[in-house]
């Protein structure tokens, strides 16, 4: 007997979307999140299965289910409803405003996603110069250290480069991204560099023979946790030696919200070099001008992907003066208050 299906309806599709980035996760880590329920339990799914959930195919019922309640959301409310639902719960004419008031219109609001790194490229916006500047460096030979405050956009600036890297660099790299936020400690840290590799957890000479014949275009979030106690110097040594030469086996990209020099000062208090002088050059991360977070909030109030709604919520010039002021060129500041601001309209 063939198992019962479920697909998603377009608000729905738009209010798990609007779910999965909130949680700062991409489809693949929902797959590893989900759990099904049946005879046995079932942790994590196909991406595929994930996919098919959100372009609107049909997905077996107990993995829709298992993806609304890792998001959060309430199944019933996702899925699209059919002929035989009851005339209580039906919409006029599949009407999509229609469908999105009765589930929740809050939902729509383009703000999104209030805290962490933004790693979809529909929510990524700005910092076209300072890519491209990273890019320019790369080509060029050296690794960059990306230094800004927090909350200034850094690890969103990393995802982009991540995303970038298999277009914009001249000789091919394969792109890792290590948030160290993650890793324990030194021992922690070759094992997630050699596991993202994909080569056996070694290091010292013989992780430089293990990369021999690997080019990898290394992102290092949260640089600072290097500092920590089960970090020394050494680990650092290694990173320098193995990205220094225009053949290099890494390429580096360091975010951090200090200099590296002022960062790392135990390899000059020993008379040796910083590990990463020389050969990571810096690029600064600065608020958004005025007219950057004019055309930000401009850009999500008019997003392609919102869902259409009887009545569009504009911002007074009031108003976009207020939020530029108040969040003084943050851009996550920015967003948290537009997203307060718009949320009174629709509330």
């Amino acid at each position: 007997m063939p198992q019962p299906t479920l697909t998603a309806s377009k608000a729905g599709i738009a209010k798990a979307t609007i779910a999965l980035t909130g949680k700062s996760w991409s489809r693949e880590d929902l797959a590893d999140y989900v759990v099904v329920e049946g005879k046995t339990l079932q942790k994590s799914i196909s991406l595929q299965t994930v996919n098919n959930f959100f372009t609107g195919n049909r997905v077996k019922r107990q993995y829709f289910v298992g993806i609304c309640k890792a998001l959060g959301l309430d199944w019933q409310e996702i899925k699209k409803l059919n002929t035989t639902t009851s005339p209580q719960t039906s919409l006029p004419n599949d009407n999509p405003i229609a469908e999105l008031e009765q589930l929740n219109i809050n939902h729509n609001n383009p703000f999104i996603p209030q805290h962490g790194k933004i790693d979809d490229p529909r929510f990524f916006f700005g910092r076209e110069r300072e890519i491209r500047w990273v890019f320019q460096t790369l080509n060029c030979g050296s690794s960059v250290a990306i230094i800004g405050e927090r909350a200034i956009g850094k690890s969103s600036v990393l995802q982009a480069i991540y995303r970038e890297a298999p277009h914009q660099l001249h000789h091919p790299r394969q792109p890792i991204y290590l948030d160290l936020k993650n890793v324990c400690d030194e021992n922690d840290f070759y094992g997630a560099l050699c596991h993202k590799a994909g080569i056996e957890t070694v290091k010292g000479y013989l992780l430089e023979r293990a990369l021999e014949s690997h080019r990898l275009l290394l992102l290092l979030d949260e640089v600072e946790k290097m500092t920590w106690d089960g970090f020394t110097n050494q680990v650092r040594g290694q990173l320098r030696g193995l990205a220094e030469g225009n053949n290099a086996p890494l390429r580096l990209v360091v975010a951090a919200c200090t200099s590296l020099d002022t960062l790392f000062p135990d390899s000059q208090d020993k008379n040796m070099t910083s590990p990463f002088k020389g050969i990571c050059i810096e690029e600064t991360l600065k608020q958004w001008d005025e007219k950057i977070c004019r055309e930000f909030i401009a850009s999500r109030l008019h997003a392609e992907w919102l869902i259409l709604v009887a009545k569009p919520v504009t911002f007074t010039e009031a108003e976009i003066a207020g939020l530029i002021a108040e969040s003084g060129g943050y851009p996550q500041k920015l967003m948290q208050l537009c997203y307060q601001t718009y949320a009174r309209y629709i509330n």
